[in-house]
């Protein structure tokens, strides 16, 4: 598990979910259009951070 915390798209996928969850309990930026900016910018951070390999096994192996 702690491999994981070494990648960059990981630690990046992490942060954007954590400005889109900031924003459901209603801490947002001030101004609508940047906040709207950030929020797209966040999903595809979390989408990115979804998809990219973090390092599994490449023989098949759990």
């Amino acid at each position: 598990m702690r491999n994981k915390w070494k990648k960059p798209a990981f630690i990046l996928g992490i942060l954007g979910g954590a400005k889109l969850a900031l924003g459901s309990f209603g801490y947002d930026i001030p101004d609508n259009l940047i906040n709207e900016i950030a929020n797209g910018v966040s999903a595809i951070l979390v989408l990115a951070g979804i998809i990219i390999d973090h390092g599994k096994p490449k023989d098949g192996t759990v």
